[in-house]
This record gives C-alpha cells, structure tokens and sequence, in this order.
C-alpha cells in the first residue's frame, strides 16, 4: 500500500492528487490520507471533491497513526520497530525539485509533503488535465468575465498579498518591480493584449499596475475562490505569482502557444535556490 498524506490549500492538494494519480501507475493500492483536514482552520478546507469530478480512496486513521513518524507515542514507536517500519514514512525533503527515488523506492508506504514538480506527472499530464476539469456552473458575473476573456488575447496577472505580506518565506517575493517587468515583456511579446488582474488587494493593483486595458477581479472570495483558478486557465497567457495556485491555472491553460511569465525567486529561503518549480518552457524573471 501507498500512502499520501493531503494538507494545505487547493493548489497543494492539486499537487499531491497528481502524485497520488502517478503512485496508481506504478503500485497497485494507493490511499489518500485526509485525516489533517479534521480539524484544519486554513483555506477551506479539502476541496478537490467539491470542485473536480474526484474520489479519492482513504485508509482509516488508525495506518496513519502508525507510518507517521512525527507521532512520537511510544506504543506506536514500538510497532514501528517490529513492524520494521522505520524507513517507510517518505518526506518531500527536496521542495520544488523532481525526486526520482520517490518512484524507484517500492519501500516506502507513507508519502508527506507537497511534490511541487510537474516531474512527478509529466507522464500522465493529459490525464491530470482531464481531472483537474472545474464541473460546477458560473454565475453570470463571472460568466460575463470568461465571455471577455475568450474574446480578447487575455493574459491572467495574479497578485497574491494578504498573508504572504507577513510570510517569512513566501514574502517578498513577487513586489511592485516583478509584476511591472513582467507586463512589459507581455506587452512585447503580444498583440493588443488585455490583462485580468486577479488579487485578494485590488487597490495596490490599481494603483501600482498602471494599466488603462484592464479587468479587476476579486468577488470570489471564501469557498467560491477557485473559480479564479478557473478563470485564469482560460486566458492566452499568464504572469503568475509564487503561488501554486496560479501556477496551476497557468499549467492547465491549453493555449499551445501560450507564454507564461513567473518569478525566479519562488521562495526567500536561499537553500532553494536552485530548486525551480517553475517548467523549463516557462520565462524567469
């Protein structure tokens, strides 16, 4: 049996459920463990079957309790040890990169992290667009916005600020320089381009952007946020934020000739520097 463990927003979940597809090709019982979401106070919660046409297969807790080596209770250690169960918990101790032993070890039963690399599904990536189709009906106002963005050479901006504004990692990164940058190489690059600025702070959009060709959105807020994922992956192109969420909408937009603009300093952490979750087809800044 393999084991992956869900946790975090919508766009970590996404991750994990492509290496959850992946681990299916390759072993023959894969589980899902959704036991953190019990009592999980961010985001809203597990989404991924409210919002795609999934059903993940879960294991009872009980298995939990016992691949997990975080769980220091000394019965459970016990266990781990006649069970010989010590190397079968598999941490992602390489954020943002491709671990190919992930794969090649049938030893490992306990999966825990984010697996944010299109390494882990490249193989199967048709399949996970399939997945990853958003089934639940637009509104009008947001049908209205969709309208437009087919009908324009739209490129998607996600500004994300909020929580990252105090985030000792994911802070900083993407500041008023970046996204200036970034739609000037767009404005380069295509022709008569119309931006759509999704952000949860529209007023520094505005008054930083300097765009006159502009869509603001930011009304879909709370359990209805996805649908700027949604959104999103239906424009042209993309300059994305260091967020896997619209890192995700980027990577399900079927444009073949798509251009995706992402930043090159994806976290504040200088271990990871050279650990690029961002595709090689996709330009740095």
């Amino acid at each position: 049996m393999k084991i992956i463990r869900f946790l975090g927003g919508l766009g970590n979940q996404m991750f994990q459920y492509a290496l959850y597809k992946a681990m299916e090709k390759r072993f023959p019982d894969v589980r899902a463990d959704l036991t953190g979401f019990k009592d999980y106070a961010l985001h809203n919660g597990l989404e991924l079957e409210r919002i795609f046409d999934i059903q993940l297969t879960r294991f009872t807790p009980v298995i939990n309790d016992l691949y997990n080596t975080d769980n220091r209770n000394w019965v459970l250690r016990k266990l781990r040890r006649l069970l010989n169960l010590k190397n079968a918990y598999k941490r992602d101790d390489l954020p943002f990169s491709f671990d190919p032993e992930v794969f090649q070890n049938s030893g490992f039963l306990y999966y825990w992290g984010y697996w944010q690399n299109q390494g882990y599904f490249i193989d199967i990536a048709e399949e996970i667009k399939t997945a990853f189709t958003f089934k639940l009906p637009l509104n009008k106002e947001n049908e209205q916005v969709l309208q437009q963005i087919k009908d324009a050479n739209s490129i998607a901006v996600h500004i994300r600020r909020g929580d990252y504004l105090k985030d000792p990692l994911l802070g900083g990164c993407c500041g008023k320089e970046y996204y200036q940058q970034a739609i000037a190489l767009m404005q380069k690059k295509t022709l008569s381009p119309r931006f759509f600025i999704f952000s949860d702070d529209i007023s520094w959009c505005k008054e930083n952007l300097e765009l006159t060709d502009a869509t603001f959105i930011s009304w879909n807020k709370g359990q209805d946020s996805y649908i700027d994922m949604q959104l999103m992956s239906q424009c042209k192109h993309h300059i994305i934020a260091n967020s896997s969420f619209s890192w995700w909408a980027a990577w399900l937009n079927q444009n073949p000739d798509k251009i995706i603009i992402g930043p090159k300093k994806w976290v504040s952490d200088p271990q990871y520097a050279g650990n690029s979750i961002l595709p090689p087809n996709w330009i740095q800044l």
